[in-house]
């Protein structure tokens, strides 16, 4: 499974949330073994922005919690000129405001990868305009 993983799976990941089934834990475990496991750069934006701001606590400095989760087998795909286009045009189909949401969702678009999102909107857009693979994380 190839697959770009939204900031609040990410963090539900990191924490062992409940929110996920342990056959969509498994799966991204193996998939980041095998190097199909990705994060936009802007997810660790949105992390130590978070951090930051004191709404989560990653326990330790955000680089060395973003080295942390590259070392455990996660790609971090940048921001590049194509999907910044994109992330702006998705507001043509109806997609909200949010500029690291439009990211993270172009970052899949672009590189073809489903995406793994527990965002109510976010999963309600791909539903409806089919323009992103959705990831079932209840699995």
């Amino acid at each position: 499974m190839s697959l770009v993983l939204d900031t609040n799976v990410l963090l539900r990941l990191v924490t062992d949330s409940a929110d996920l089934g342990d056959g969509f834990k498994d799966a991204v475990e193996t998939a980041a073994g095998d190097g199909e496991a990705a994060v936009s750069a802007i997810t660790f934006v949105e992390t130590t922005r978070l951090h930051h701001h004191g709404r989560i606590d990653l326990g330790v400095h955000p680089a060395t919690w973003r080295r942390e989760r590259l070392g455990s087998g996660l790609r971090e795909l940048p921001v590049d000129g194509d999907i910044a286009v994109e992330s702006v045009l998705l507001m043509n189909s109806g997609f909200h405001r949010d500029p690291a949401d439009q990211i993270i969702v172009a970052t899949a678009m672009i590189h073809g990868l489903s995406l793994a999102t527990t965002d109510v909107a976010i999963r309600s857009w791909a539903r409806r305009t089919r323009l992103v693979r959705l990831v079932d994380l209840s699995a």
